[in-house]
């Protein structure tokens, strides 16, 4: 008996720890998305002003 309630909570902390870490991929992976998305924007910012330019 006590030996299931050993390894469900051995069970329970590795999945605590797992999600913890899975969490601190999103929030890392959420930042690589924003940066991406202000770099998109700035690139597209850039192109229209060029082609403003080259078509005067």
């Amino acid at each position: 008996m006590y030996l299931g309630v050993f390894d469900m909570n051995e069970r329970l902390e590795k999945t605590r720890k797992m999600l913890r870490e899975k969490q601190h991929l999103k929030q890392l992976i959420e930042e690589d998305i924003r940066e991406l998305e202000k770099d998109v924007q700035a690139l597209e910012e850039m192109v229209v002003h060029c082609s403003n330019k080259s078509s005067r």
